[in-house]
């Protein structure tokens, strides 16, 4: 019977990390990953330094999704940014209806995937397994394709030793706003789809398969994730 509990100790046991992202070389956020071997998907996201003086923010995501295919089974957020606080969650039903919480509804045709159900897949899966695969995406009612770019293997640096990884494009297409969620501010999901910024991953290579670094990258502005563990 303990051996039993110990087994349902560590299946229950995230996989963390930490990143502290940069703009213009300063530190402006920490990030925070939990992926669950339930098939379960954790980021907070909390401003810090000046950043945090000028715009403090503390948000929270959830995503669910399925142990062998990463399709969303449900996701929700909770937003505090300065005086603003809020929260969305929406999950996908029996009859493939998205229905959100604030009371929208909307039929899909096919399984879909989040930005948080792809992040925990590229740690997953192999590159073979994904490389310019176009995968069927939802961000907060807007329906469109999502795919990983494998540019090369190279090097990079997790501040103790260089890691050998796998460097990925990510592009993301929206092609239908129909039902676009326009009830919440988020600094984070409101940015990330664009198409204005180039988006690359670097993930480990070994069995761990962590994200050592991610950037998002618009004609103004350069944000830099780095592993902080």
């Amino acid at each position: 019977m303990r051996l039993f509990y110990c087994f349902l100790f560590f299946i229950c046991l995230p996989k963390c990390q930490n990143y502290q992202l940069t703009c213009f070389g300063f530190h402006t956020t920490d990030i925070k990953q939990k992926i669950y071997h339930s098939k379960r998907i954790d980021f907070e996201i909390q401003n810090r330094g000046l950043m945090d003086i000028i715009w403090p923010a503390h948000n929270k995501y959830i995503t669910y999704f399925d142990s062998s295919t990463f399709f969303l089974k449900s996701w929700e957020k909770n937003i505090n940014q300065g005086t603003y606080k809020n929260s969305l969650n929406a999950k996908i039903d029996s009859s493939q209806y998205m229905l959100y919480n604030n009371n929208q509804i909307f039929k899909i045709n096919n399984p879909l995937h989040t930005i948080f159900t792809l992040l925990a897949m590229v740690q997953s899966l192999s590159s073979k397994s994904i490389d310019t695969k176009w995968f069927n995406y939802e961000h907060q009612g807007r329906i469109g394709k999502a795919r990983f770019l494998w540019a090369d293997s190279t090097m990079v640096w997790n501040g103790k030793d260089s890691i050998l990884c796998d460097h990925y494009r990510m592009d993301i297409n929206i092609k239908d706003s129909t039902h676009t969620i326009k009830t919440t501010k988020d600094y984070f999901m409101d940015n990330i789809y664009h198409s204005t910024y180039v988006k690359e991953l670097w993930v480990m290579r070994d069995k761990k398969k962590h994200i050592i670094k991610a950037s998002a990258k618009s004609p103004w502005v350069t944000f830099i994730a780095r592993l902080n563990d």
